[in-house]
Parts: C-alpha cells; sequence; structure tokens
C-alpha cells in the first residue's frame, strides 16, 4: 500500500508542473491538457489494479483481438517521442521521472508489477515520457519466446516419403 501512496503523490505532483507550465504557456496548453487528463487516467487504472491486486480478484487476461483492416486507427492527441514531456517541461519534471524509477525498485511494487503485467502497460508511455534510460525489467515488455521450428530434413521427408510411397504402388 505504502508504494501506491507514492505513486500517487509523484503523480499529482506532475500534473501540478504540467497545470503550472499550461498556465503560463499558451501555446502548449492544449496539449498539456490533454496530458494531465492521461496521468489522471493512468493513475486511476493503477489504483483499480492495486485494489484488485490487494483483494485477490485479478482480472482475467483478454485474448488478442486481430486488427481490423477497415478501422483506421486513432493517432494520439499527444507526441510520442521518448522523454517529449521532459523535452517541453525541462527541469520542472526531471525528478518526477527518477522518483518514478526509484519506486520501481521497491519489493511491494516488483511483486506488484509481476503479479499484474497490465500495470506494465500504463507504466511503459510514462516512462518514455519523462526518461530516456532503458525502460526498468520489471515493466518490459514481455514477449512469449518462439517456438522452436521444425528441421527442414524432417518437414521434406515428412512430405516426401508419403508421395514416394504413392508412386511405387
Amino acid at each position: 500500500m505504502f508504494f501506491m501512496l507514492n505513486f500517487s503523490a509523484i503523480l499529482s505532483d506532475l500534473q501540478a508542473a504540467i497545470a503550472r507550465r499550461a498556465a503560463r504557456d499558451r501555446t502548449l496548453t492544449v496539449l498539456l491538457v490533454a496530458v494531465w487528463g492521461r496521468i489522471a487516467r493512468m493513475g486511476a487504472r493503477l489504483e483499480r489494479l492495486v485494489a484488485l491486486w490487494r483483494a485477490g480478484a485479478l482480472p482475467q487476461s483478454r485474448a488478442r483481438h486481430a486488427c481490423r483492416a477497415d478501422k483506421p486507427a486513432a493517432r494520439p492527441a499527444y507526441p510520442t517521442a521518448p522523454t517529449w514531456l521532459l523535452r517541453e517541461l525541462g527541469y520542472e519534471v526531471v525528478g518526477f521521472g527518477s522518483q518514478l524509477r526509484h519506486l520501481l525498485s521497491d519489493a511491494e511494487c516488483q511483486a506488484f508489477l509481476a503479479a499484474v503485467p497490465q500495470a506494465g502497460r500504463i507504466l511503459r508511455p510514462l516512462l518514455r515520457m519523462l526518461s530516456s534510460d532503458p525502460l526498468p525489467d520489471v515493466v518490459r515488455k514481455v514477449r512469449p519466446p518462439m517456438p522452436e521450428a521444425a528441421p527442414v530434413a524432417a518437414i521434406v521427408a515428412g512430405v516426401v516419403a508419403p508421395v514416394l510411397h504413392f508412386l511405387e504402388v
């Protein structure tokens, strides 16, 4: 529970820094208001996942759906380049990235992230916005291992042998 309180404090302070900058720089207001809302949604989703994890009622993983070719992909309303928020706000947000990385080294937080891999999907974009450092292992996307390919000789033998048997008869 301690790590969630710290995480909420980091996100609230980050939102406050974004709001201060949006009030000063009118050219960035629309973008920063969108980012402020996105960070608020990230915090709410993480709080929900932590509560479900503590209650032992984690949601089941959903099966992946194939992409629809007829549906155009929605474009984000904010930049996606690494460290873009850091470049826009500079020294005002640089500390939040390091605080977040330090929080991810907490044992309880690591146990939570190991049990709830969905949380990594929430944290990865935030970490990329705030830092150019490589992602910590606890939030790095884990790809399933590639299945081993059958040896080519076995495949050829399985296809050629029945044909040869058919020709002999």
